[in-house]
């Protein structure tokens, strides 16, 4: 159990300090590396811990979450034996990428074992997800545990049995076994993951790199092989972000689709362009799981923000399989060239889907700035208040990533309650206009249709070191937000620095695409992943996993 910490009093050194012991003594002593590599010698955490743990282990966290679920399904493995699994590699992957900030083997191996002695006395799973370890975002409240966010001033505050989170709960009474939370950055405001409390969180392929964020616990444990299934959200990118930096799969929901009540959060009530909370996978196969579970629980019942939209993926098979499909390909923006892996990664995909025989387009839509800068005018209405003041309740610093936020955010003064509402009335506006322009495409697609949906990057780079976040900016997530579009993140390729060279030739568009080319670094960034977003319209969640589902046997189909 955390332990109980009075904020008012304690400053933030104190409180950090303590609580980084808890996370490491809830680590079995057996579990506690006695040198850890450093990252120079050891830059891949995945491929390490695959060199260190034993081979049974190894073969059990391999699989996907479908092949887990039915091989305790059917006996072939206890729910103990994955959870242990588990939790070893969880704990070593902390160790190498500092990912979780709530450690609860204890409590997930008693429960792993219950699920075991009803399978054996009823002969039957729990539920769908039986015995399935899934990792948790810190925001996702478990009774007996902080959700800190990030602040010093909410370690120690324990969340009770009534804040528990209806997702929790719908993933645990189908089974589900949770042993970890994931590490944010402070008010998960931040791109990569970093707090006063936990540090720097880094890259599962890279421990020299950032793993993103805010949900960057989650992606690096995921891509260490540490999960296989977690939840993370999303509100400029943050499930997105880290699923691409760490080579892994996710999926931004429509708002609505899955259950945010009782999720802490920053911005409690900011509904212009809300957070929304969704799966991140080692697989497409674990995002679906994940999506028709939750949805055939109806949490509709309970969340009045949730939408009575079922589960149709079937629906969408039979409508979709045997149909060409035609892509909107949105390669950059005209305003932030990406990085030569991240264009290479789109032109793979653009050959892949023409080779299974679908149709692809350019997507050139308009309101490309405005989508962004409505969406940062949206992050920064508060003009940063709410972190400062909880910062200044321990004499927190603000970091680099916090400081480029709070101090560049111009007036001090929160908007008033008419510019909130304009804000409201210009997104909007801008929903109708791009709602058009998708309409409109009925005219060059071939297919009878407009465009299914869009392939993009996620972001302009491979990566980024810690502290450079701002280098590279939202301009391939935001515009998602704002649109409140399904985003499936689907990993194509790694970065090669003998075939990705910088352009020579590009003529950067201004300042802000001068320092993203200026960053670029094909040495520093080899070997990384680089995964694209498969966008649908709003509410088709169902159809943007089909759709990614289509560009990832394409890419199979097409080495």
């Amino acid at each position: 159990m955390p332990t109980c910490i009075e904020t008012t009093t304690a400053n933030w050194e104190s409180i950090s300090e303590q609580k980084r012991n808890d996370i490491i003594s809830a680590i079995p002593e057996d579990w506690i590396l006695k040198n850890i590599p450093s990252s120079e010698k050891e830059p891949n955490a995945k491929l390490y811990l695959d060199k260190v743990l034993p081979e049974a282990e190894q073969s059990i966290t391999s699989l996907d979450t479908i092949e887990l679920r039915d091989k305790i399904a059917n006996g072939e493995l206890s729910s103990y034996e994955v959870c242990f699994a588990f939790c070893h590699r969880a704990a070593l992957a902390h160790q190498l990428v500092n990912c979780c900030i709530e450690i609860f083997f204890d409590k997930a191996l008693e429960r792993a074992k219950e699920l075991d002695e009803i399978l054996k006395a009823t002969g039957k799973p729990v539920g769908r997800l039986h015995g399935v370890p899934i990792s948790l975002k810190d925001q996702v409240n478990l009774e007996g545990f902080d959700s800190s966010i990030g602040y010093a001033a909410l370690v120690g505050k324990p969340k009770r049995a009534d804040d528990v989170s209806l997702l929790a709960k719908i993933l645990y009474n189908e089974g589900a076994v949770f042993y970890v939370k994931t590490a944010v950055p402070t008010a998960m405001m931040c791109v990569e993951t970093y707090s006063n409390i936990n540090g720097y969180t880094t890259n599962s392929n890279n421990r020299n790199l950032s793993s993103g964020g805010s949900s960057g616990g989650e992606g690096s444990l995921i891509g260490c092989q540490g999960s296989v299934l977690g939840i993370g959200t999303d509100i400029g990118g943050s499930i997105r972000i880290p699923s691409a930096l760490n080579g892994i799969y996710g999926l931004r929901p429509s708002h609505g689709r899955i259950p945010y009540m009782k999720v802490f959060n920053s911005y409690l009530g900011q509904e212009v362009m809300p957070s929304v909370i969704g799966p991140m996978s080692v697989s497409l196969k674990g995002l679906k799981l994940f999506t028709q579970v939750v949805l055939d629980s109806k949490p509709w019942l309970w969340d009045p923000k949730s939408m009575p939209i079922p589960w149709r993926y079937d629906q969408i098979t039979d409508q979709y399989s045997n149909k060409k499909l035609c892509f909107g390909v949105w390669k950059w923006d005209k305003l932030v060239m990406p990085h030569p892996p991240v264009l290479r990664a789109v032109d793979e995909c653009v050959a892949a889907l023409k080779k299974a025989g679908h149709q692809v387009v350019e997507w050139d839509p308009p309101c490309r700035k405005s989508l962004v800068d409505i969406g940062l005018e949206v992050l920064s209405a508060d003009r940063y208040k709410e972190i400062e003041e909880n910062c200044a309740k321990t004499g927190e610093p603000l970091f680099e990533a916090l400081r480029n936020l709070c101090v560049d955010s111009g007036s001090k003064q929160p908007i008033e309650v008419n510019a909130w509402w304009d804000i409201s009335e210009r997104k909007y506006a801008l929903q109708q206009t791009y709602s058009e322009y998708w309409n409109n495409t009925v005219n060059s697609t071939g297919t009878g249709r407009p465009v299914d949906g869009i392939i993009a990057p996620v972001w302009c780079s491979a990566s980024y070191e810690n502290d450079n976040s701002y280098k590279t900016p939202f301009n391939y997530t935001v515009p998602f937000n704002v649109l409140d579009f399904p985003s499936v993140v689907v990993p194509v390729l790694r970065s090669d620095k003998s075939i990705d060279l910088k352009d020579e030739s590009y003529v950067p568009v201004d300042e802000i695409d001068n320092t993203v080319q200026e960053y670029y670094d094909a040495e520093k960034f080899d070997n990384m992943p680089v995964s694209v977003q498969v966008v649908g319209r709003r509410w088709e969640d169902e159809k943007a996993l089909f759709m990614a589902e289509v560009l990832s046997e394409s890419l199979s189909s097409n080495p």
